[in-house]
């Protein structure tokens, strides 16, 4: 063991003793496996509405002109099930979270039923401000001792450090940093929530910091209170154009370092739907999508817990470098919009459901399924994807025929990270009413129990069918009223004529769709760096999140400084862009692009082999040098197939033809699977949604690099993008644009 390894063992035992004696922070307890922990014991948290269901938890805020403020607090929600007994003994008060809570500065006195929330409604063209104020303290949930000060963070940050220390086994012990991130929205850079956007709680920690918040930060313009209330220091005013179509939004933290703990592991989390009232659509479609117990949020995510209830976070790395970094959380059991394995009572009618995949690291392939007999379904509809409503809805039906899925028709609905869909389901579905029914006879149970199974596998292989492969339960009961909702196996059109999908892509021949032509094309890799016991991190183009240089502490050649990091994807305003992905790894990897929608055209696989071959030997040295950048020159050459990027052409090394998105994926996309040993193509057009191919005034009401500000793109396992793999990217404005959005007057 060298020096630094000696030190840093010693001062992490120092620490723990230190930490003991002073009661600085809550350390975590023994972890108690899933399959110990009941299920269906507890109804599922759904909206709050004032006529149809007035005690639901999940706060729904219809935002108008008025300031919505959240404030992040740790507090105690109800996870767990009501009959859990803690091992020490005392009655179940709680597990100690953090979260959104509108309105008061306090912490809830009592328990919570969840964490989740609020939902927020917002209308097309119609900014909302919302005032984010970070209260949060960690003096009951473990958070700091989930910290990893080994890795590239706001923690550095705070203390006034420039980079981090590699094997540094001393947790983070200031206040909370947090930062709010509108995932899916097209926004100014300033308000988009970056990770170095960062704001620290007045809640001091153990230890001072010397800087309260991060590069990037910005207070915002409080024009809802007529700049009366300008923000404190632990606060920033995003106040949202909402310009984009109809969409399902959500929004989470998106803190340097921290995403995976503060975001999809401690709670902070919300919905965020925006609606247009101009848009037509089909009879029993409700705009809103707000119709109590009939349109539901689905939030899907996984913890585990320990023997008291309290959330438990392994943190022990699988590399000496980073002592608590893991790479892929997985949990084992299952959460539904902050409830432990729910159910939720439901009668022979349509429902539609708001679908988002909040996991650090785990995908869902869902179905529905009746145990006892083994029928599965009913069917699903897929009615809208990230960005918006779907021209026509697409059916997922579990029993789908050879025919049926050669036609594309998907026998389950598969979700990563970030991915958000809606969906309805036809409880009263004639098809699956006559297969439950013949399999049950006269005798068909009421409450008839489904489930929705899940079987998707992760790094810790297929899910166990009695703990992960359960999502939640539905209680389906025999009474049938009449339903008057939109019906999506009737073959009426979602959009049509003019509110059709402007479409970058031909989802059907998974080419650039007629008329679009890509001004450039990016080839950019997915590449993850080995370490002694396993991942030690995971590149997007070999780069890290500086665009320095590895080896020298130069910047990669090509790339602009902006707020101190060096930036290679600079995206003019108003140009198409044709991005493709080399995934290099073993792993699927949720890439989520932040300030605009975009359309995924096709993805085909590729000689691995034979392409590593010819990367590692356009490096120095003929060898992969980790976080050297693209090992080509980043501009376009012969070498490169006239692609920016700086990869070799993957062209020579393309194996068969290229498949067309799934039909669920032929909307718009802000964050899209890409497979080990493909190429994943999509359209990104630096534009807004709804602008005619070929439009003249292809931009948005505001600048979107107002201030320099800067976006992000990255994967969306929330631990891989805490650590490396994410990087900053710019959008120039067009030069031409006449703004009606304006930083310092409008946000």
């Amino acid at each position: 063991m060298n020096c630094k390894k000696l030190l840093n063992l010693f001062l992490l035992v120092m620490f723990i003793g230190l930490v003991g004696a002073s009661g600085a922070m809550a350390g975590q307890g023994t972890p108690l496996p899933g399959n110990k922990i009941a299920q269906f014991v507890d109804p599922l948290p759904l909206l709050k509405d004032p006529l149809l269901n007035p005690d639901g938890p999940i706060e729904t805020v219809i935002a108008g002109s008025s300031e919505i403020t959240l404030n992040m607090l740790e507090f105690q929600a109800n996870m767990m099930p009501s009959t859990f007994k803690p091992a020490n003994g005392q009655t179940y008060t709680g597990t100690w979270v953090f979260g959104y809570r509108v309105g008061p500065t306090a912490a809830p006195a009592d328990a919570v039923d969840t964490y989740f929330g609020p939902f927020i409604v917002a209308t097309r063209n119609q900014p909302t401000q919302v005032r984010y104020v970070n209260n949060l303290t960690a003096n009951n949930i473990a958070w700091r001792d989930w910290t990893d000060m080994s890795i590239h963070s706001a923690f550095h940050q705070a203390f006034g450090q420039s980079m981090p220390m590699p094997f540094d086994a001393v947790h983070y012990m200031g206040p909370v940093l947090a930062v709010p991130h509108l995932h899916g929205a097209e926004d100014p850079a300033v308000i988009d929530g970056g990770p170095e956007a960062w704001f620290a709680s007045d809640k001091p920690g153990p230890e001072p910091i010397s800087v309260v918040q991060g590069p990037a930060y910005y207070a915002g313009t409080d024009v809802a209170g007529g700049g009366a209330h300008p923000a404190a220091l632990n606060e920033a005013i995003y106040r949202y154009p909402n310009t984009q179509e109809a969409g399902p939004l959500w929004f989470h933290d998106h803190l340097l370092g921290g995403t995976r703990l503060n975001a999809t592991f401690a709670g902070l989390a919300g919905a965020y739907a925006i609606v247009d009232p101009g848009f037509t659509l089909p009879a029993g479609l409700d705009p809103v999508g707000l119709g109590g117990r009939l349109s539901v949020p689905l939030v899907l995510q996984d913890r585990m817990f320990d023997t008291n209830g309290q959330l438990y976070f392994p943190n022990i790395g699988i590399n000496p470098e980073h002592p608590y970094w893991v790479p892929e959380f997985v949990g084992d059991t299952i959460v539904v919009n902050g409830k432990v394995w729910p159910y939720m009572k439901v009668d022979r009618q349509r429902y539609r459901f708001y679908v988002v995949n909040g996991s650090n690291s785990r995908p869902y392939d869902m179905f529905l399924l009746d145990q006892t007999t083994g029928v599965k379904g009913p069917r699903m509809w897929v009615i809208a994807t990230d960005g918006g409503y779907l021209d026509s809805p697409v059916l997922v039906d579990p029993n789908a025929t050879g025919a049926q899925k050669k036609a594309g028709v998907q026998k389950s609905l598969f979700i990563m990270p970030g991915e958000r869909y809606e969906i309805i389901v036809d409880f009263n579905d004639p098809a699956w009413i006559a297969a439950i029914t013949a399999a049950y006879g006269a005798t068909v149970p009421n409450p008839l129990n489904i489930i929705l199974r899940n079987v998707a596998a992760t790094v810790d292989d297929n899910p166990k069918a009695s703990t992960e492969g359960r999502i939640m339960q539905f209680r389906l009961s025999a009474n049938a009223p009449a339903d008057s909702s939109y019906d999506p196996a009737s073959g009426v059109a979602i959009r049509s004529g003019a509110q059709k999908i402007v479409r970058l892509a031909n989802p059907v021949a998974g080419t650039l769709a007629a008329g679009v032509t890509a001004n450039k094309t990016r080839e950019l890799t997915l590449v993850e760096i080995a370490g002694e016991g396993g991942p030690l991190e995971v590149l997007v183009n070999n780069s890290r999140w500086s665009g320095l240089r590895e080896t020298t502490d130069e910047p990669i050649p090509g790339s602009t400084l902006v707020l101190g990091n060096y930036i290679t994807e600079m995206m003019n305003e108003g140009e198409t862009e044709l991005w493709e992905i080399v995934n290099t790894t073993m792993d699927k990897h949720p890439i989520h692009l932040h300030g605009l929608q975009f359309q995924l055209v096709n993805r085909q696989p590729y000689d691995p082999k034979a392409f590593m071959a010819a990367y590692n030997q356009a490096f120095p040295g003929e060898m992969l040098i980790p976080g050297y950048g693209p090992p080509l020159a980043y501009a376009p050459s012969a070498a490169t197939g006239n692609k920016y990027g700086g990869n070799p052409d993957i062209t020579p090394y393309l194996l068969g033809v290229a498949a067309p998105p799934l039909q669920a994926e032929a909307g718009w996309k802000d964050t899209v699977i890409t497979h080990p040993g493909e190429v994943t193509r999509f359209a990104v057009r630096i534009a807004p949604q709804d602008k005619a191919i070929g439009a003249a005034d292809l931009f948005w009401t505001y600048q979107p690099n107002a201030l320099n500000g800067a976006y992000v793109w990255h994967c969306h396992i929330t631990d891989h993008e805490d650590n490396e793999m994410m990087r900053p990217s710019q959008f120039l404005p067009n030069p031409s644009a006449v703004r009606s959005y304006v930083q310092g007057t409008d946000y």
